[in-house]
């Protein structure tokens, strides 16, 4: 037998062995890697998506928190793990880390396989303050950039205040001259908002309800193509002010680089199913998250776009 045919013999059955464990996977526990803690919106959507995906994969789907650094800790368990498939994660807003110099993501270090969730970022005021349309407070932010305290998530680079700052951008404010002040969450911004610390709060709908449901505080706008069906009375960014603004958090399922497309496929069918499923609507809209599916393709499209918007808002807001 020539070495030729023998080298085609060989390669023949690497390639029907990778099939073949392809079509077979999964055969034991996925392991989903959160990059937040116990009892969040992260915690709880994820959870809520294992549930459904085990009952497609016929195989456990635990969550495994690793909220440490900001999540940087999980990210990096997941994308250092060996590409089969049994090691995901979640995905959500992390260009930041890399363009700030706490870690070295970058879009081709993960499989982007299908993102299931997005919710708008959305912007919120004491309810007597004098600012009561979307308008008029960015006429002041514009008048005077640094007057206003305004809370941002973690390091004030994350899926809140991005979408806030390049909103500023377009209406002609001069970013970097902005007074952004982490918060300890949103909770503790919304209590610091209500006693007149802090002038403008950037965080979801839902996590307002108690505080705007006792007349304390108001949301202006949310950044979504359309309003949300939480509070369907608040106005969108475009309906403000004429001009569409969208941006907020979102959240999918990650893995990493160099996954078998065939694996790739049935997880981003499982997802596509999950989001359809009655019992998972339910807990997405009981809690109010919103629902929004990529496949795999449009998912990897949305991740460069990601790392471009982020670092052309960081470098407006660094002056470069």
């Amino acid at each position: 037998m020539n070495k030729l045919l023998i080298s085609t013999l060989v390669a023949t059955g690497l390639i029907s062995s990778t099939a073949t464990q392809a079509q077979d996977w999964p055969t034991r526990p996925v392991q989903m890697v959160v990059v937040a803690g116990a009892g969040g919106g992260s915690d709880y959507t994820f959870r809520l998506l294992a549930a459904e995906l085990e009952a497609a994969l016929g195989q456990p789907v635990p969550v495994i928190n690793q909220a440490q650094a900001s999540g940087i800790v999980g990210y990096t368990t997941y994308t250092s793990a060996a590409p089969d498939g049994y090691t995901l994660g979640q995905l959500s807003p992390i260009a930041q880390f890399t363009l700030l110099g706490q870690a070295n993501f970058r879009p081709e270090n993960f499989t982007a396989i299908a993102q299931f969730n997005a919710d708008p970022s959305a912007i919120h005021v004491s309810a007597d303050s004098e600012y009561q349309d979307l308008g008029a407070l960015i006429a002041g932010i514009k008048a005077d950039p640094g007057s206003f305290n305004i809370s941002c998530g973690g390091t004030c680079n994350a899926s809140w205040d991005i979408p806030f700052v390049s909103m500023l951008l377009g209406e002609g404010v001069d970013v970097t001259k902005l007074n952004l002040i982490p918060a300890q969450g949103s909770a503790a911004a919304l209590q610091e908002l209500a006693s007149g610390g802090l002038d403008i709060v950037l965080c979801s709908v839902p996590e307002t309800t108690a505080l705007a449901d006792a007349g304390v505080v108001k949301t202006l706008a949310v950044m979504s193509d359309e309003r949300v069906a939480i509070n369907d009375s608040i106005p969108t960014v475009k309906e403000s002010i004429g001009t569409s603004y969208v941006g907020g958090t979102w959240r999918g399922v990650g893995g990493p680089a160099g996954m078998d497309p065939a694996v790739v496929a049935r997880i981003e069918e499982a997802v596509a199913a999950a989001v359809k499923k009655e019992s998972f609507v339910k807990g997405m809209r009981d809690r109010g998250f919103g629902i929004a599916y990529r496949n795999h393709e449009d998912f990897t499209r949305f991740l460069t776009e990601h790392f471009t918007e982020t670092e052309r808002v960081l470098n407006a807001m660094s002056g470069k």
